[in-house]
């Protein structure tokens, strides 16, 4: 089952459902801090569903999640005391093949468009202790598009046009963030141990959807994490490093359907380029490998690092 749409011939409540699910997840998507999606998928050849299947394969291959994230490091309100504000856009598109009347073959489109903000503070406990928050909000937008096979009676279109198909609705979300960590320096890099915790909640505040006050996505992520940071010599010049990321994402309420045990683990391995400033909104770049597990997007993926 897709987990941004359950089937369309469901209506009504269902619908509202489908959408606040589409919004919540979109959210966790466009997080690189609990999913990361790349541009190009790769087939283990594993014996283990947990790592992907025909239907992750697939479900993989239908979507495209483009992100553009950046972040202002503000002056320190003291040596423990670090804020920044931080900005991204994203779009996520599916596309799928559906059925409403057995053997006509349908297409279902969803697209969610949408620009995050939040302030975040960073607070040095003891020289390796920190904690974390974050006021974010997002303005996001979501619309399908459905196009009926040839051979679909009028009625039936009828009766899902404008009302569970080819919709769209506006949502006003908001998410605050909580963490803790512990950092420790080493000859090679440093290491670090990490809990966040997110929840979201919007309100839809407009659209073609009949009521969008009814759409209210609601959700939570808890992740669990070890990072590595290993320092490399530096090549033509600039500062470089490798990044490893071990962690562990529970999720509840509408993007539960991520994980059908309300929970995945995800494995990044990557290689991280400093611009030093030398690139307008470029901090630094790099290219990785991300495996998911558990998911479902479980599997491979290859990622493009962009202001980690």
């Amino acid at each position: 089952m897709n987990i941004l749409s359950l089937p369309v011939h469901a209506a009504g409540e269902i619908v509202d459902n489908t959408i606040e699910e589409a919004f919540a997840i979109s959210t966790l998507m466009s997080d690189s801090e609990a999913l990361t999606f790349g541009f190009m998928n790769v087939d283990l050849k594993v014996d283990d569903e947990g790592f992907g299947n025909e239907d992750t394969m697939n479900f993989k291959n239908s979507i495209n999640l483009f992100v553009l994230p950046y972040t202002w490091y503000l002056e320190p309100k003291s040596s423990a005391w670090d804020h920044a504000l931080t900005v991204r856009a994203f779009y996520l598109n599916i596309e799928r093949d559906n059925e409403i009347v057995e053997g006509i073959t349908d297409k279902f489109e969803e697209n969610t468009v949408g620009i995050y903000g939040s302030y975040s503070q960073f607070y040095h406990i003891t020289k390796h202790w920190y904690v974390e928050s974050a006021l974010g909000a997002y303005l996001s937008y979501y619309k399908n598009k459905y196009r009926f096979g040839s051979g679909v009676p009028d009625d039936i279109k009828d009766q899902f046009n404008g009302r569970s198909l080819n919709i769209s609705t506006f949502a006003a979300i908001i998410e605050p963030e909580v963490g803790i960590g512990y950092q420790k320096a080493q000859k090679w890099g440093y290491w670090r141990a990490h809990n966040n915790t997110s929840y979201i909640y919007g309100h839809g505040i407009a659209g073609s959807i009949e009521n969008p006050g009814k759409i209210n996505p609601e959700g939570w992520w808890l992740t669990n994490g070890v990072e590595f940071t290993i320092d490399v010599p530096e090549l033509w010049g600039v500062d470089d490093f490798l990044s490893i990321d071990f962690k562990r994402i529970d999720v509840l309420g509408d993007m539960q359907r991520m994980a059908e045990k309300g929970y995945y683990y995800e494995t990044s391995f990557g290689w991280v380029i400093d611009t030093n400033n030398k690139i307008p909104l470029l901090d630094n770049i790099g290219m990785g490998l991300s495996i998911n597990y558990g998911s479902s997007v479980s599997g491979a993926t290859l990622v493009l690092y962009y202001n980690e």
